[in-house]
């Protein structure tokens, strides 16, 4: 009798401790959102391209920064991933997705015909205009203004910089991030800095000595890209259609509630940045 009542004793330990365990599992899980099913380099963490092109996105040594951050964390946070972080730049990042070692990057990345040749898109997240960045004695405001002086740089990548080359010619310098860009404007090396318009406004805030101007207000046919202003998206492994309805749920949902408004007016932007088309616009293939 004894040793049948030490069995039922053990018996019903171990059903407490399985109840227990049960328990903890199912806050586990609760807690950090659902179990993602999304197929990803790595199983349970999405890997990231992060540009340098503030506010959107910048590496920031590892523990990135900006719009596009923010948007992608709490798609992350929603569908049980970890984010993983990796520094990108516009001219290896399509080729990093495409080669297997990302699964997707950020940083004001404007949907193309022949991106999409290589990788899928997100929904758009935002407008991309082309901002001009000058002293103010240099009154530019138009693409033929840019003829005038001496030298004129820009961020490689961008859908701009070969009808720039094919007007500016060698008086073009291109460089792989904002960064590079700004500081040999700062240092006088350059007399205009061309760059996203998102980008250049808060980088140029404090500075009375320099105007920023926004050529789309003024469009010039021989410039595609400020004729139509192209969308950003997220790229992402073509054909990878459980990370791209992921990204699309989450973007929509962040537009359809404001917080990609509040996003860009948080970094001194307009939320007119945030109208984009009902039905994505794809720059045509050149």
């Amino acid at each position: 009798m004894a040793r049948l009542s030490m069995k039922k004793m053990l018996a019903l330990a171990c059903l407490a401790a399985l109840s227990v365990s049960s328990l903890a599992a199912c806050g586990e899980s609760s807690s950090s959102g659902e179990s993602s099913s999304i197929t990803t380099v790595s199983a349970g963490k999405l890997t990231v391209g992060v540009i340098d092109i503030p506010p959107f996105s910048s590496y920031n040594n590892g523990d990135p920064k900006g719009i596009d951050v923010s948007i992608v964390k709490q798609i992350a946070k929603d569908n049980g991933l970890e984010p993983v972080w990796q520094q990108a730049t516009y001219a290896d990042a399509v080729q990093s997705i495409s080669g297997g070692t990302i699964d997707m990057a950020i940083g004001t990345i404007d949907v193309t015909a022949k991106r999409k040749q290589a990788v899928d898109f997100s929904a758009s997240t935002y407008l991309d205009g082309l901002g001009m960045a000058a002293k103010k004695d240099k009154n530019i405001k138009t693409i033929s203004d840019l003829e005038k002086v001496d030298s004129v740089g820009t961020v490689d990548g961008y859908l701009w910089v070969e009808d720039l080359r094919a007007i500016l010619g060698d008086k073009l310098k291109t460089y792989p991030s904002s960064v590079e860009l700004k500081a040999d404007f700062d240092a006088g090396r350059l007399d205009v800095a061309i760059d996203a318009y998102g980008v250049q406004v808060p980088q140029f805030k404090d500075d009375s000595s320099v105007t920023v101007a926004l050529a789309n207000d003024h469009p010039d046919k021989r410039v595609a890209a400020i004729v139509q202003a192209p969308e950003a998206a997220f790229p992402y492994t073509k054909g990878n259609t459980s990370l791209g309805d992921a990204l699309d749920k989450g973007i929509k949902t962040m537009r359809s509630e404001g917080e990609i408004v509040k996003l860009l007016k948080a970094s001194g932007l307009t939320e007119g940045l945030a109208k984009v088309a009902d039905k994505q616009y794809v720059v045509p293939l050149s």
